[in-house]
């Protein structure tokens, strides 16, 4: 488990390598999976819930077809130690609501907040790959139903922490003192 950042730049600050996909190319409407390439990192977007209706996109964001699935990000190149972007919901209309929006990372890291629209950032680091990343909005109580929706997606590489290359460097030299002795 890493850090949590509810900042872009500071999250930013904390990444050795990045690459940002604004979904300029999303075509507006329903749409399956989308796969994603670039700078050394690979995902697949994709709808996960109990209906799996699909994705349902805006121009420059990407959002569910069903209010009951929600984002699921899976990193296919294995080298994301970073995951950052705009998440927040939406209703029917892909207007902005104030509700809760949970996060979920592969590592077991969990942030809850309540959206206020698409300025809202949440950005991770971890010491380990990140497998995949799972947005949801959270329905309120009365049962209206949100959308989750995500733009301006950052992928990348995490400075280590210091604590984490200080036991790398340990690790270094305890192997290297055994190969002397």
């Amino acid at each position: 488990m890493g850090d949590v950042f509810t900042d872009s730049a500071s999250f930013l600050g904390a990444l050795s390598d990045s690459y940002t996909n604004a979904f300029d190319d999303a075509v507006p409407g329903a749409s399956p999976d989308l796969s994603y390439s670039s700078g050394g990192y690979s995902y697949t977007v994709s709808a996960d819930g109990p209906v799996l209706g699909g994705l349902y996109n805006d121009t420059g964001l990407i959002s569910t077809n069903n209010a009951t699935d929600g984002i699921l990000v899976t990193f296919t190149s294995g080298n994301v130690t970073a995951v950052g972007g705009n998440f927040w919901a939406t209703d029917i209309l892909v207007f902005p609501t104030g509700t809760d929006v949970t996060i979920t990372l592969s590592d077991g890291t969990s942030e809850s907040f309540v959206s206020t629209g698409p300025s809202d950032f949440r950005g991770f680091t971890s010491d380990i790959a990140i497998d995949s990343i799972f947005i949801d909005a959270i329905d309120d109580v009365t049962g209206t139903p949100y959308w989750a929706t995500m733009d301006n997606l950052i992928v990348g590489t995490a400075v280590p922490t210091p604590g984490a290359a200080a036991l790398l460097g340990l690790a270094g030299l305890g192997a290297t003192r055994r190969r002397r002795a």
